[in-house]
């Protein structure tokens, strides 16, 4: 199952589940389910660099667009509720699609949470590439220092 959301692609699988024997009349029954969600954004970055023709030559300024993708996976474990079962399908005749959405019924919070937790990485992982100057950390020398130490030099 797939689910957008601020341009950013949630893909929800099953990569297992736990069954218990039987409940009531019914085998096989489905009691917990990982849900992995792996999000992720495509985007173009667009940037210059100094393309060589040859070795010692001068550089020519180029513009490069390249597809970049940012992505992040994580996964949740639902307990779905095997109390009172009003309508079971047979475990062979299960599709991914309908676990996945029983799973993601039975707790949407948690769903929410690591969709939310997902795009908050992958949206700042893409704009750390598109604005590296935003997260650029310096501890340059104070002004005043850099004044006292020239005239110091001065003299």
């Amino acid at each position: 199952m797939i689910v957008t959301s601020n341009s950013v692609t949630h893909n929800f699988t099953i990569p297992s589940l736990q069954t218990v024997g039987q409940v009531d009349s019914n085998y096989d029954v489905i009691e917990q389910v990982t849900v992995r969600i792996h999000s992720s954004i495509s985007y173009d970055h667009t940037y210059t660099k100094l393309v060589y023709e040859e070795p010692g030559s001068e550089g020519v300024e180029t513009t490069v667009t390249e597809t970049k993708v940012a992505e992040k996976t994580s996964q949740i474990f639902v307990d779905l509720n095997t109390d009172s079962i009003s309508s079971f399908q047979t475990f062979d005749d299960l599709e991914e699609d309908t676990v996945v959405q029983w799973a993601l019924d039975a707790d949407l919070v948690q769903k929410q949470k690591h969709m939310d937790a997902n795009e908050a990485i992958v949206l700042e992982a893409k704009d750390k590439v598109l604005n590296p100057l935003k997260y650029k950390k310096n501890i340059p020398v104070t002004p005043w220092r850099r004044r006292a130490d020239e005239a110091l030099a001065g003299e």
